[in-house]
C-alpha cells in the first residue's frame, strides 16, 4: 500500500477521534456543553415579605442593591439551601456560618467548576470577594469585578479553595443588577 495513503488514513483517524472532544467542550457562549446545573441569582428592589421563605428551584433572590453574602458549604452533592437573601444573607451567618448553598467536595477538593456571567442592562456591574474559613476566621484570597457580558467565564478558582470546606462569597457596589447566572457542572468523584 503507498506509503501517502496510509499516512492520510491514519492522519484522518485522529481527526475524527480529535475533532468530537472539541465539539463537546464548546459552546459559543464561553461554558461547556453537556449536563449542568443553573443557579440564577435575581435582583429584586425589595426585601420579600418575612413569610417568604424563597420558594424551590435554581434561584436565589437578593436586592438590587447592597452587600450580600453567600455561606457555601461542602457536601456529597450541590444543593440551593437558602433561596431568600433578600435579608442581605444566604444561609446563616457565623464562624463558619451556616451553608445557604452546597457543592460537592472530597478528598480536599471542591468537585465542581463554576461558570459565571451577568445579565441586564449594558451598565450591569457587580463586585466579588471570595474568603475561606480556616477554622477561626474567614480570609479573603480572591476579588473581581463582573460586568454584563453575554458569555460565560470560568471563576471556579476565584470562588472555592481546596482545602477549605467553609467558603464565604461577598457580592457588593451592585449597578444596575438584575441577573447573575452560574453554570454549575459536577466533576466525577
Amino acid at each position: 500500500m503507498n506509503k501517502f495513503l496510509v499516512m492520510a488514513a491514519a492522519f484522518a483517524l485522529v481527526c475524527i477521534a480529535v475533532m468530537p472532544v472539541f465539539a463537546v467542550h464548546e459552546t459559543g457562549n464561553g461554558s461547556l456543553s453537556g449536563q449542568h446545573y443553573n443557579l440564577n441569582i435575581i435582583g429584586v428592589p425589595n426585601r420579600k415579605n418575612t413569610n417568604f421563605n424563597g420558594g424551590q428551584g435554581s434561584r436565589i433572590f437578593v436586592l438590587r442593591t447592597g452587600t450580600t453574602k453567600f455561606y457555601v458549604g461542602a457536601s456529597n452533592n450541590y444543593e440551593i439551601v437558602d433561596h431568600d437573601a433578600t435579608d442581605g444573607v444566604c444561609g446563616t451567618p457565623g464562624n463558619p456560618g451556616v451553608p445557604g448553598i452546597l457543592f460537592p467536595y472530597s478528598n480536599g477538593e471542591w468537585r465542581v467548576q463554576i461558570y459565571v456571567r451577568l445579565l441586564g442592562p449594558k451598565t450591569s456591574q457587580v463586585k466579588w470577594k471570595s474568603y475561606y474559613f480556616d477554622g477561626v476566621e474567614y480570609i479573603k484570597w480572591a476579588d473581581f469585578t463582573i460586568n454584563r457580558d453575554s458569555k460565560f467565564s470560568l471563576k471556579t478558582g476565584q470562588l472555592l479553595m481546596d482545602g477549605y470546606e467553609n467558603i464565604l462569597w461577598e457580592m457588593y457596589d451592585k449597578i444596575d443588577f438584575r441577573l447573575l447566572q452560574m453554570r454549575i457542572y459536577l466533576e466525577d468523584t
